[in-house]
């Protein structure tokens, strides 16, 4: 009888886990009735990994097949997120060290999406803000903030630094689609 309970609720983590990489144990633990170190022992019988590295395996992979760009370092959906990015050579303009625009757009945009965890969306507005340019080797540390939510739109502040200095500030005004 036992086992059949605990098939059933490692089933149900598996599939938990699937649609959202990150919920934590403590979140898991009361969903399913359970103590945290149930859901720790679960994890480590099915070999999923700790918190923490589900979030860095979500970024490297993408979130529902989209690239990400750069790691993502904590994420609490629908409300906040942080994410770094690391430039090369390969992303600036030719002859300089100047990182061009497009690339942090994309990763500001990419920490909007994120923080809004839906299959399909669209960016209706996006108001950004180049304060200073970035040079190649400089890491992009991006935050961003749900500002407001109301009926699948969501109004998403993103700013971006580099030592301590914004360079970039966006507000992103998103649609939930389906």
């Amino acid at each position: 009888m036992a086992r059949s309970i605990k098939s059933e609720r490692h089933a149900y983590l598996l599939e938990k886990l699937r649609k959202n990489p990150f919920l934590k144990d403590k979140d898991l633990a009361k969903a399913f009735g359970v103590s945290v170190s149930t859901i720790r022992f679960d994890r480590a019988e099915l070999g999923i990994a700790e918190y923490r590295e589900r979030v860095k395996n979500a970024a490297r992979e993408g979130m529902n097949g989209k690239d990400t760009e750069g790691e993502l370092l904590d994420l609490n959906v629908y409300h906040d997120g942080i994410s770094v990015l690391k430039t090369d050579e390969s992303m600036v303009f030719d002859g300089t060290d100047i990182v061009k625009s497009q690339f942090i757009y994309a990763f500001a945009e990419n920490l909007a999406l994120n923080v809004i965890d839906a299959r399909s969306m669209l960016v209706k507005v996006a108001n950004v803000k180049y304060i200073e340019e970035v040079h190649a080797g400089e890491s992009l540390v991006a935050k961003s903030v749900v500002m407001r939510d109301r009926s699948n739109e969501f109004v998403v502040h993103v700013h971006i630094k580099v030592n301590m200095v914004e360079v970039f500030r966006g507000k992103f005004s998103l649609k939930v689609l389906g």
